[in-house]
């Protein structure tokens, strides 16, 4: 079994990570690490789930390819969080009976992980949010941590985007926790600039926007947040209706099925750096991802793929399970993967990558 150098490093040094493709069941060899995840695989957030899922088992093929971590392979124990509260806890409890249980819990969205935070935290199962903004997830416990940024993390890059002139500006943001999370600090940010500030909330499963933005009065900019399909309808409606004041976004508005529909052109967004294709090892994984699954590369995937990546590093040295990953999570570490350069310090909870600020003009994101 060969071993490999991997980019995660505690404060005094580097992990070794031992990177061969394994499934948990019919499995002769006991797995090292057993990732269990709840994720959205059905209904609006859906391809978010699928885009998490794929990126978590291209990681587990790296990683088995070349020798597994904590002494064996890697393996994903996955349910679907199928929509509703009772589902979801459902597909938590599922998770959890596996054998052996995993070792770490993902959960994919705002919403799966606030379903999800309080049963994780009173089990003392840690639980990781990806693709999770919802400011409360972490705060008050012990074992729910965070790899996302965060709304108030978006929040001075999306300022910086938005003109200083601007003095009104409607917010239409979809009505669940990363919505409100990210409407809540766009008025605590802007309000005290003497900005006037509209919130317009829309539900998950809305589609026609036509009437919400025709009946709404135009203000000087507009921000638009929430998943990729009610982005573009918001877009179109505002496009349609003639407007062509500034019109900023979140990350959300980076995937690029956002950047290549025409209605997004000009829009002024926060943007991670794995679309920069001068940064070689994203573009190495994105290359092979999408020759594999036929669909663009995006940020969900590479949440995935990065965080099994970590967390592997974590466990490297031998048969380790649940109490020792907490023991290294509570020491921090620093971590180099497809958005940079993170780290987690000792004592937090919330893991963020870098942000820059960036355009969208004829298909392709401008960085600034």
């Amino acid at each position: 079994m060969t071993r490999g150098r991997w980019p995660v490093r505690h404060p005094i040094g580097s992990a070794l990570l031992g990177l061969g493709l394994f499934l948990l069941a019919g499995c002769e060899d006991p797995p090292g690490l057993v990732i269990g995840a709840v994720l959205p695989m059905t209904g609006p957030a859906g391809s978010v789930g699928e885009d998490i899922r794929d990126g978590l088992a291209l990681a587990i093929e790296d990683i088995n390819a070349r020798g597994g971590a904590a002494g064996g392979p890697v393996v994903l124990v996955l349910h679907d969080a199928a929509g509703s509260a009772q589902a979801t806890l459902a597909a938590y409890d599922a998770v959890r009976a596996a054998d052996p249980p995993p070792d770490v819990l993902v959960a994919g969205t705002s919403g799966v992980s606030m379903a999800l935070r309080d049963r994780a935290e009173a089990d003392g199962q840690l639980l990781f949010g990806l693709v999770a903004s919802a400011p409360d997830l972490t705060a008050g416990t012990r074992s729910v941590y965070r790899y996302f940024p965060t709304a108030e993390q978006e929040l001075p890059i999306l300022a910086d985007v938005l003109p200083d002139s601007v003095k009104t500006l409607t917010v239409f943001h979809q009505d669940d926790p990363y919505g409100t999370a990210v409407f809540d600090q766009i008025e605590t940010r802007l309000g005290p600039r003497g900005m006037a500030i509209t919130g317009l909330s829309f539900s998950l499963g809305r589609t026609d926007f036509d009437a919400l933005v025709a009946n709404t009065p135009e203000p000087e900019a507009v921000a638009v947040v929430g998943f990729a399909g009610p982005i573009l309808g918001v877009l179109g409606a505002l496009r349609a209706q003639g407007f062509d004041g500034p019109v900023v976004s979140t990350t959300t508005a980076t995937l690029p099925e956002v950047v290549r529909d025409p209605v997004a052109d000009g829009v002024r967004v926060v943007a991670p750096a794995i679309y920069n294709r001068n940064y070689a090892f994203a573009d190495d994984v994105r290359t092979r991802f999408e020759t594999r699954h036929d669909r663009p590369f995006n940020q969900y995937v590479a949440n995935g793929y990065d965080f099994a990546m970590m967390v592997a590093g974590l466990m490297e040295g031998g048969p380790t399970g649940q109490t020792d990953l907490r023991a290294q999570l509570q020491d921090g570490f620093l971590y180099s993967g497809l958005f940079g350069n993170v780290s987690l310090e000792a004592g937090q909870q919330d893991i963020a990558f870098p942000l820059f600020p960036a355009r969208i003009s004829d298909g392709r994101l401008i960085y600034r």
